[in-house]
Formats: C-alpha cells, structure tokens, sequence
C-alpha cells in the first residue's frame, strides 16, 4: 500500500495555512470559527440535536479532517451542551474522520494558533495527535465522553471499511472544494454516504455546486441551497430519507430539521454486562464499558485481580511489526498507539507504576538484522513508529554499552499490569454500576432461549457451593480458563508457560529504556528489573523453577556478549505464568452466539491488545461505532476458527 504523505503547507497574507497540493486555504481568510458554526453545525441542527437525541450517541462523519477545527467545534458545542443540560443531553459524541494528507504535528498546533477560544481542545488533541500510520486511530477526550476516530488514508479506501454499524447522524461533508479536489468528489464517496446514513441523517457542506447537490439527490439525500456565509451566496443542505419518491419540503430551519429527525424516546436501560476473568483483558473491557454507561458485574476464579498471566511486575508496551507492512502490522500499530493513549490518559484519573521510556530491539542476529533493514526500508514506515539506530546510539538512548544496532519505539515503555489491574479495580469499584465476585469459578454455560439470557454454572471456590447466575450478555476474558467451556472447544488454544526472574543490580540501574532481545530487560521499578522470559510448551503448570531463572540471566550474558554491567545481577524473585494463544499469533476478540463473546489468545500482548480490543468488543455490545475497520474486525474474529474448520473437511 501507499505510505501515508504528509501535507505540505505554507500560509498566506492573511495568515491561513494553504495546502501546496490543491492550493486551497484549509479555513476562510475572514472567519474560519464562525464559518465552521454556521456551515457545519447551525446546518446541521446542532447543538439542538445533541438534546433528546433517539440513540446514547451522537455520530458525526466528516471528509476531511484538515486542522481539526469542525471537531474541536463540535466537541465544544458537545461540552456546553453536557453543561447546559445534562440530563437530555445525549451522553456520547463520536466524530468520525478520514484524512489522505495530514498535517503534521507541529504544523496542526500552529495552524490551531488562530483560535485562542479553542486552546484548551487543540492542546488536548495536539497530544494525542497520531503518528502518520494508515487505518484507524481512535483518539478520547473527556473521559470517553468525546471519541475522535481519525482515519488515515484515501478516504475511498477507508470509508467502504466502516461497518453499516457506524451509521452517521451528520455528515460534515468537507475538504477541498470540488475543482480543487476532484478525486475525492466520486460517485463512490456518495454511494458510501448512503450506506452509512439512516432516514433523518442530515448533511451539510460549504460547495453548491451542480456536481454535488445531483450526487447526493442520486444516493437518497432531499438537497437544497441555502445561504451561504459571509460573502458566499449558496451552500447546499439535506436529509437522508431514501423511502421517499419525490424530493419532500425540507425545513427552512435547522433547528426544524433537527427536530424531525431526531426522537424524544428514552433509551432502554442497558443490561448487565458479565464478564468472567480477572486480568488485563477483563480489566480494560470493564473499564471501556464503564465509560460506555454500562453495569458491569466481574466474575474473578481467584481471591484478587491479576493473579494469572497479568501478574507480572512489569511488561514491555511495544509493537511487533511484520518486515512489510501488512494488516497485521497494522492492527499493532494501531493496538500501540492506542494502549499508550489509553494507559497515559488512566494515569490522570487513577495512578499505577508506568514509564513510557521507550523500547529498544536489538538486531542481535543475522536473520534480525535482516528483518530491520527491512523494516526501515518499508514505505509505510518511514518517519514513523521506530527509528534506526546504530550500535552508539542504542547504547546512548539505553544508559548501558550494547554491541547490536536496533530499532527503537520512543512512544514504547513499561506498565506494570498487576499494579494496573489492581488500580483499576479500586477505582471501579468506587464507581456506581460495578460489582465484582471473587473466588467464583464458572463451570457450564447453557443458553436459555425462552428469556434469551445465560445461566452460569458457577461455584464459590472456598465453600464449595454452586451458584446460579444470569445475564443477557457474556464475555469470557479468563486467559487459559477459555477453553473449558463447550461453547468454545473450537478454539485452538495453546499454553505456553513463561517465567520472569526479577533482578537487583547495581551496574544495570543506569539502564533507561526496555531492552528487547531474544528475551528483555526492563528499568528498575522499585530497585528490581524484570528479566524474561522463558517460553515453554512442556508444561502446563506455572511453578517457580529455579532453572528458569538461570535460563534467564544466561540468555541474557549469551545475547549481549557478556556484558559487564550484567556482573553483579541476582535474581530475589520470580513469577510465571502460563500465556494463552492460538496458532496464528492473533488474539481472539468477537462473539459466537447470541450474547456470547470471546475475549482472549492475548499470548505475551495483554498489555498491547487489550485496551483497543476492549474498544471494540464494548462498541458491539453497545451498538456502538467500531474502531476496527471491516479487515480487521474479521482477523481477530473467532469465527475465523469455525471457517478454518469447514473449509478441512
């Protein structure tokens, strides 16, 4: 695929930033902030249709992302909304965008300058603007209130990889203007349009012209002129109501407008959410679905959070990139800026043991070198992700002499997922909607199609007791404990115990990043390293082994050719654990039957997987938009097992 190019801008008399591309102007000389209100929202009903709107949500779908400014307008109107009337108000805004060319980051925040009103947002969105990787990047404000899912790329690759379940309630129907940029205005724009529309879907865009208006009317939209602003005599309005012959009498208002399209019925309350598990997995989708507005009830086997596979002191957050750029190095990528998004905004709300000090993989064989050199010659690489570095330079960035060049990940780091999961979970459990059951193992699960609700089989595993509960929706996210059920003997899972020996060195405390090589080394945290990890299919126990831990600080010696700063290293501790995958190395996240998900085959990527996967398994228990383009969806669906299966006999 195309690499992602970003746009190359200059600034005119006036002081506005103007794209060399299609030498257009990204906003108006005179006015950029008014235009935008008056075009884009006033237009399109808002903020009046963020009250008493018929779904939880609100979606807007843009085609040109540009500056940002059209979604820091509308997360402000979003914000005074909330404010004004909180109670209406509807509880979640989604905006949707696509952008082929986008800015780069210091670019966006000087461009952002001319707006003082909009400080605040634009230096919200400035930190967390994404790196230029294709596909999706879902960005949250406010405490997942707000949802930016900034899409990468042509928009005519993109948008046919959103699911029907994204449809739009506005369109801000943007970019530059049609003779400007016509390999955007296509037939196929429209016909996507249409498709993620539903009846009262409203539209708005700054052009009149010809093209435009018969190209919506084409695809179902009722169109008109209206005034345009400032000095622009006409711009063009609609509404989505393809059921309807003849073009029907649009409101001259926008608030009218917003009116019939918008219901006064209350959402149903949401059900109960029960997940089974108790770590990093079930962690991040309790999390997500507590933003989401949801009650969720956590059902752990063990007497605490994070006492199996996440109960590590600290792991390694970093991508494992394919050599080319594939969808699955896509799905990483997108996965790792995500989870540093997402561990990075928690840490403002609850506090856990992270630095994000960058990750360092070594080129310390022949058939990695290889691979690296690869890599940094990959177009959908460059100036992104990773930087090459020769020996020197990792052992500059590392704080210790190390003889291998690599590829380091400065947006990479540490988490320490037990300390993770255990914040967390206090922080639940101080909210309303959240209850956990400890020591409760769940045996059997039987479908109950009078009342469309799960019963679990379960017992409390102290007094052996049987338990009876029920829920309407189940996700289990209980690591190795996922095959033991009937409903889920189709997947092929596989055990892979691993053991971490935590390390008390001197010489080794200058080390200032994560060091990856055929094992890691990690920074101190509390005056031990982790250094790990074994990998083993023999056994399917998580005992302490002794050998382990010598298997551990030799590969380490092996590796780095005996360092000196190694010499002093003795192991005080150790934990193992056995990891869960699956035969292509891709986790597990998607439902089986009515009400049923999966969530699992995170192998050594919990840390990486879970908060994006948690993204996606929440937005389809809501019936929310999803951040996984169709691609992706289907390679970590489980259902890819069952067509494996059909397909051998």
């Amino acid at each position: 695929m195309q690499p992602i190019q970003s746009a190359i801008i200059h600034y005119n008399e006036q002081g506005t930033p103007v794209s060399d591309l299609f030498d257009d102007v990204y906003f108006s000389n005179e006015s950029g902030l008014e235009e935008t209100q008056y075009v884009f929202l006033q237009q399109n009903g808002l903020p009046q249709r963020f009250f008493n709107h018929q779904r939880r949500y609100f979606h807007i779908i843009e085609t040109g992302f540009g500056t940002g400014l059209n979604f820091l307008l509308a997360w402000q109107n979003f914000r005074v909304a909330q404010k004004e009337a909180p109670s209406v108000c509807c509880e979640r805004l989604y905006f949707s965008t696509f952008e082929k060319y986008p800015l780069k980051k210091q670019d966006l925040a000087k461009a952002l300058e001319s707006w003082p009103l909009l400080a605040e947002l634009a230096a919200l969105l400035v930190s967390q603007y994404p790196e230029p990787v294709a596909g999706c990047h879902r960005l949250q404000f406010d405490e997942g209130r707000v949802t930016l899912d900034l899409w990468l790329g042509d928009v005519h690759d993109s948008m046919p990889q959103l699911s029907a379940q994204n449809s739009a309630d506005a369109w801000f129907l943007d970019g530059f203007a049609p003779s400007k940029n016509p390999q955007m205005w296509q037939p196929e724009l429209f016909s996507q349009m249409a498709r993620l529309s539903q009846t009262g879907t409203t539209v708005a865009t700054f052009t009149s012209a010809g093209l435009v208006r018969r190209s919506l009317a084409d695809v179902g939209f009722a169109v008109k002129k209206v005034k345009g602003y400032g000095r622009k005599r006409e711009m063009c309005i609609g509404i989505f109501q393809p059921d309807i012959p003849s073009p029907p009498q649009l409101p001259e208002q926008p608030e009218q407008a917003a009116e019939s399209s918008a219901s006064t019925q209350t959402a149903a309350q949401p059900d109960l959410i029960t997940i089974v598990g108790g770590g990093l997995a079930a962690i991040s989708l309790a999390l997500t679905l507590h933003q989401h507005g949801r009650q969720v009830r956590l059902l752990c086997m063990d007497d605490a959070v994070a006492q199996q596979a996440s109960h590590n002191r600290q792991g390694a957050l970093y991508p494992q990139l394919q050599a080319s750029w594939s969808p699955v190095s896509m799905l990483h990528a997108l996965a790792f800026g995500f989870a540093a998004r997402f561990y990075q905004n928690l840490k403002q709300q609850f506090d856990f043991p992270a630095d994000f000090c960058g990750v360092l993989t070594l080129a310390c064989n022949q058939t990695l070198t290889l691979r690296q050199q690869k890599m940094a010659a990959e177009p959908a690489y460059q100036g992104c992700l990773f930087q090459q570095f020769d020996a020197d330079q990792a052992s500059a960035v590392a704080g210790l002499s190390l003889p291998f060049a690599g590829l380091y990940y400065p947006a990479g780091g540490w988490i320490a997922p037990q300390a993770f999961c255990q914040a967390a979970l206090k922080y639940l459990q101080q909210q309303s909607g959240f209850e956990v059951i400890f020591g409760c193992k769940v045996n059997r699960l039987e479908w109950q199609a009078n009342s469309a609700t799960w019963q679990l089989d379960a017992e409390d595993v102290h007094r052996h007791q049987p338990q009876l509960l029920y829920t309407k929706n189940l996700v289990l996210a209980c690591g190795s404990q996922i095959h033991s059920f009937a409903q889920t003997q189709f997947l092929p899972l596989n055990l892979v115990r691993g053991q971490v020996s935590h390390v008390r060195s001197q010489a080794m405390a200058r080390l200032k990043t994560v060091i990856c090589h055929q094992g890691y080394l990690t920074p101190a945290l509390d005056g031990l390293h982790c250094v790990g990890a074994t990998f083993d299919r023999s056994r399917q126990q998580a005992l302490l082994l002794e050998s382990d831990n010598q298997a551990n600080l030799a590969l380490v010696q092996q590796v780095l050719q005996q360092p000196a700063w190694f010499n002093d290293a003795k192991v005080e501790s150790a934990k193992a654990g056995l990891r869960t995958t699956v035969p292509d190395h891709l986790p597990v996240a998607g439902f089986i039957a009515p009400g049923l998900h999966l969530f699992g085959g995170l192998g050594a990527r919990g840390l990486l997987f879970a908060p994006l996967l948690a993204q996606q398994l929440a937005a389809q228990l809501c019936n929310e938009p999803l951040p996984l383009s169709e691609k992706l969806s289907v390679l970590i669906h489980p259902a890819r097992f069952l067509t494996k299966q059909k397909a051998s006999l």
